[in-house]
């Protein structure tokens, strides 16, 4: 279900320049799998959905792993009848969109990223909505067409949550990266009215007031309280007025090339 191809298949290294410009090798499925197998189960749980950050992304063997797990722990809790949003096919597909929306991850790749290119067709935004939307295939839940309402809201999070940028504190140059600046949205999803609000901050502010007080599994936004930026219906966050971070915003890189859009 991840979609993750056999170690066979894989492209560790996609060019010689991607390494030396980006130290740019990808983890094989196996080793995705066998260190998330290390996990507590906890982490798997459809609500409050834990949070992970992919501070390296590549074009998303990770996501796509942790997505799947996620979506494989929604669908057991609803075959068992025991979503916290209820029984029916709406319930499944509200915790799924949870599930989305707990996943972050950077790269300072637009290849990676958003893909469309030759030889990165596929980019890491593009592999979550393909497990999701296969996910709701083999659950019966409405198709996601190209109109799809519930296709659009896992776009619009995945297009927020998976953006390109530096999670190091400086460029190549020395510069600073800009990384304290770049915009994560944290999502409260409520079950008993399936709706959901939206929180906008930043990575420093995360870091800021998170630090030293990390200790076993927690929340990427545990310590922060900042003010709801938009709340509604779990189906109306495709229109929630959050603009999207464009790469022309931030310093992007594909191997041998500098490239900002």
């Amino acid at each position: 279900m991840s979609d993750i191809p056999p170690d066979s298949e894989e492209r560790l290294v996609k060019s010689v320049e991607r390494v030396r410009d980006l130290g740019e090798v990808f983890t094989p499925g196996k080793i995705v799998q066998d260190m998330l197998d290390l996990l507590p189960g906890e982490m798997w749980e459809p609500h409050p959905s834990p949070t992970f950050l992919e501070p390296s992304c590549g074009d998303g063997n990770f996501l796509v792993a942790i997505l799947a797990r996620k979506l494989e722990s929604v669908a057991a809790a609803y075959k068992a009848g025991k979503l916290p949003a209820g029984t029916d096919g709406d319930a499944l597909v509200f915790h799924g969109i949870e599930a989305v929306s707990s996943i972050y991850a950077v790269d300072m790749s637009v290849d990676n990223v958003i893909g469309g290119t030759p030889g990165h067709e596929v980019g890491a935004r593009e592999r979550l909505l393909t497990v999701f939307a296969n996910w709701c295939d083999d659950m019966v839940a409405p198709h996601l067409n190209s109109r799809s309402t519930v296709r659009a809201v896992v776009q619009w999070i995945v297009n927020r949550n998976v953006i390109v940028g530096n999670m190091l504190a400086a460029n190549a140059d020395g510069r600073p990266s800009g990384r304290d600046n770049m915009p994560l949205l944290e999502y409260a999803w409520k079950p008993a009215t399936r709706t959901v609000s939206v929180t906008a901050t930043t990575f420093g502010a995360v870091m800021s007031a998170s630090v030293a007080k990390t200790k076993g599994v927690r929340s990427l936004f545990d310590m922060l309280t900042p003010d709801i930026t938009w709340e509604g219906a779990a189906l109306e966050l495709r229109d929630a007025p959050i603009a999207e971070t464009h790469p022309a915003n931030i310093e992007a890189r594909n191997g041998a090339t500098q490239r900002t859009a």
